[in-house]
This record gives structure tokens, C-alpha cells and sequence, in this order.
């Protein structure tokens, strides 16, 4: 008797214990410094959070491509934020062209190429101008300093610092 009583609640402390266990621990989502969310007014959006635990807009998703929605888009995007900052690529956004398209990507210092960081997203339209786009991305104010880099086709290649936008960009609860 004495053996089932203390069998029964030798499992019932295991339950609890496990229950306990699952609840303390945050999904990884939440863990994630870039992650997907949908901003006040419903837009996907690619968040990061801050070592405050606010969370930063990076890019509101708003144009549906041929083949992703703005929600799949944003996921995806997220996701390669959040890589490219594990692997220490996330310092600077700049622009190059990877597969005869234009892109935006990640580097770790000032003055890399996108071969050396991480490809974050393609542009949809060959128009569009791959600085202006990563500048709008950051609010164009928080350009690198330091001369402008020369590009491989000639243009002028800027750097977009991370860490300070980060630090400077208005924050969300």
C-alpha cells in the first residue's frame, strides 16, 4: 500500500516537475533576436529585439511577389536575419548582385562584398536601386562612416550599420 502511494505520487511529482519545466522555457520564436510578427496595423513585419526585450521593425512586408505572400516572405527573410546574426554576418546591410540579381545582404565588416556575408533578400523589380532599398530599410540614418566603397560594376557601395540602428531606431513594447 505504502509502495503504491508513494509510486503514485512519485509520478505525479514527475508530472508537475515536467509541466514546470515546458512552461519555463520560451519557445524559440521568442528567443529569436529576428523574428516575424504582425505590426499594430496587420503588416508582416521582420522585428528584431533588442537586448532590452523591445523589438525594432526592420522591414514591413506590404508587396505579395508571384510566388510568396507578404507573410511567407516575411518568415523567410526573418529567418535568414536571424542565421546571419548567429553567424556573425549582421554587422552591415549593402547591396550586390548574386545570380544576375540584385540583392540586399549582410556582412561582418565595413567594406566586405556580399560574397563574404550573407544574401538576406532578392529586389522583385530589376528597377529598383538595391541602395535606395537598404537605405529605406534603415531609415536612411545610419549609413557606415568612412568613404564610400567603389562596387564591382563602378557605383558607389554602401554600408548600413546594424548595431547603431539597433541602438537608435524607435522601439515597440
Amino acid at each position: 500500500m505504502k509502495l503504491n502511494l508513494f509510486a503514485s505520487l512519485l509520478a505525479a511529482s514527475t508530472l508537475a516537475v515536467g509541466a514546470l519545466a515546458i512552461g519555463s522555457h520560451p519557445s524559440s520564436a521568442q528567443m529569436d533576436t529576428y523574428f516575424c510578427g504582425k505590426s499594430k496595423d496587420g503588416v508582416p513585419t521582420t522585428y528584431a529585439r533588442t537586448a532590452t526585450g523591445k523589438r525594432v521593425a526592420v522591414i514591413r512586408w506590404q508587396q505579395r511577389t508571384s510566388k510568396l505572400t507578404p507573410e511567407a516572405r516575411c518568415q523567410t527573410v526573418s529567418a535568414k536575419f536571424q542565421k546571419a546574426y548567429e553567424e556573425g554576418l549582421l554587422n552591415y546591410l549593402t547591396w550586390g548582385i548574386q545570380d544576375g540579381q540584385k540583392v540586399v545582404c549582410s556582412v561582418r565588416q565595413y567594406g566586405d562584398t556580399c560574397r563574404e556575408g550573407y544574401m538576406l533578400f532578392t529586389l522583385l523589380d530589376k528597377k529598383d536601386d538595391p541602395t535606395k532599398v537598404a537605405q529605406d530599410v534603415m531609415n536612411g540614418a545610419y549609413a557606415a562612416s568612412g568613404p564610400v566603397v567603389q562596387s564591382e560594376d563602378g557605383s558607389p557601395q554602401y554600408y548600413y550599420d546594424m548595431n547603431q540602428f539597433l541602438r537608435e531606431a524607435p522601439t515597440e513594447e
